[in-house]
């Protein structure tokens, strides 16, 4: 069934718009409330209809709607790696053009659409990308960016609180939690301030001499950069091989029975501590006297599993099963703006927070020549399904960009997610517009409302001083002007 929306000039005639009243994303999957990533997922397969095959990359939007042994898919979908979703939704649409040509299925309209994060698409999966875009294949990619990363780990993580052992799914927020002073380098206690269930996901398991933990593949882990100096860096799980010396706290086993077990006689006490760890944990690789490095022995694939995040206050990081792992969530891509505070781009007094501008990835797209490029929000969902069903009626690549504003991410009440995108539109932070066969069409220009009333709204940029919000208001005007040069509007 299709709904009249409204009526649009068109070529200048008005025409009806139809929308199908047909959810292809059902309800049920576990997306936050105000999540701007599961509007835009919905307006895009309304937009479609059901003649797709989704290819979905690791991130929120595949968390959120695959947790097993549900789907909240009524559409052929194929979850795919972090990296790869450019070469899988390629290779999928060159085996149905074979297939075609064989005469083993009848020729059918069909859109095959690649659906990843700001990571999946401007970081990690930049390449796959590139390569399916350069080849031609008729394919439809829609990158929702939420400008940051979210990791995880399982539900049996064990973390260490000021009341000890916990299950990650037991911390509750306002409780403290010890974690790894950068300064010191020693233990110290902070406030959990965010605790958040994302869904079944691949884990990896860790393993030490004396120490073991699973994670997801991009979750990261403190790890000694140079040994000479004792420098340390953090490195996600699918970068950290074997041989790498991982930060691990000291006088912390588990046990024959798989149970951690730590040996200091009280908490209040760290400092005055024996080392007694039977297990052979002191030694020349002590970082310090609460800390030390152990080698990594393996890491190999352990199934999946319901994972979750914490996020703690300050140092940004805790300690899971032993290990020294980051604050989970909420970290930079090269899609997060500057001056954004991320957990890896914190705001402090020598950092504004993200020190790089956004990377520019429509340009990018636009760059390989391909027919049709648009940047698209859902707080304008007229304007966003009518750009997927151009994107889908293109003759080759499309690429559509699409703005997913973050509750959790960009700190802002759930109920503000409609204004947010709004304001990143109405103050040119994120202009929407197109380009079709090379030739450049702004779709909303009008005089641009402060960069602050879009800023100040989220909790990522209230750190911002007046002289920072001036830099981003000149880069804001000065990208729109030269947009509107390549559109031809005076």
């Amino acid at each position: 069934m299709k709904v009249l929306l409204e009526m649009r000039e068109m070529r200048g005639e008005l025409k009806p718009v139809f929308v199908s009243t047909e959810e292809i994303l059902a309800q049920g999957h576990r997306a936050c409330q105000g999540c701007g990533e599961a509007l835009a997922a919905r307006l895009v397969c309304k937009a479609l209809g059901k003649d797709v095959i989704i290819v979905n990359a690791t991130g929120c939007l595949e968390i959120i709607s695959s947790t097993l042994p549900q789907t909240s898919w009524r559409v052929p979908w194929i979850h795919t790696l972090f990296e790869n979703v450019g070469a899988v939704v390629s290779g999928i649409e060159a085996a149905y053009k074979v297939l075609e040509r064989k005469g083993k299925r009848k020729k059918r309209k069909i859109t095959f659409l690649g659906f990843a994060g700001d990571g999946g698409t401007s970081d990690i999966g930049l390449q796959a990308l590139s390569g399916a875009l350069e080849r031609g294949h008729n394919i439809l990619f829609c990158c929702f960016d939420n400008e940051a990363y979210m990791n995880c780990l399982p539900a049996s993580s064990l973390i260490l609180t000021e009341s000890g052992m916990k299950r990650i799914v037991d911390v509750a927020v306002g409780e403290r939690v010890y974690a790894f002073d950068f300064k010191t380098h020693k233990i110290t206690l902070k406030r959990c301030t965010g605790i958040f269930s994302n869904g079944v996901r691949e884990i990896y398991e860790l393993r030490t001499s004396h120490h073991k933990i699973n994670a997801t593949p991009n979750h990261p882990f403190l790890v000694l950069r140079d040994e000479r100096v004792r420098s340390l860096e953090w490195k996600v799980l699918a970068d950290v091989k074997p041989g790498d010396k991982v930060v691990v706290l000291k006088d912390i086993l588990r046990t024959e029975q798989g149970l951690l077990c730590f040996v200091w006689r009280s908490f209040e006490s760290f400092e005055d501590d024996v080392n007694v760890c039977s297990g052979g944990c002191e030694g020349k690789n002590s970082i310090s006297e609460h800390f030390e490095t152990e080698e990594v022995v393996e890491v190999r694939p352990a199934g999946i599993a319901p994972v979750y995040d914490l996020h703690v206050e300050g140092e940004h990081n805790f300690i899971a099963d032993g290990f020294v792992v980051h604050n989970t969530g909420i970290q930079r891509s090269s899609a997060t703006p500057y001056g954004a505070s991320t957990t890896t781009s914190p705001a402090g007094k020598r950092s504004v927070g993200q020190m790089t501008w956004k990377k520019d990835m429509p340009e990018i797209a636009a760059a390989h020549e391909i027919p049709y490029v648009a940047t698209a929000c859902p707080s304008f969902p007229l304007d966003l399904m009518a750009k997927v069903r151009k994107g889908a009626a293109a003759e080759g690549p499309a690429y559509i960009h699409i703005l997913s504003a973050c509750p959790t991410g960009w700190r802002f009440p759930p109920n503000l997610t409609i204004e947010i995108g709004r304001l990143a539109v109405e103050t040119g932070v994120f202009p929407l517009y197109e380009v079709e066969n090379g030739e450049y069409r702004l779709n909303f220009d009008r005089p641009l409302k402060p960069v602050r009333e879009y800023l100040m709204k989220q909790g990522r940029f209230k750190h911002l001083t007046d002289e920072v919000i001036e830099k981003i208001e000149e880069r804001v005007r000065e990208k729109y002007e030269r947009l509107r040069e390549k559109a031809g509007v005076k």
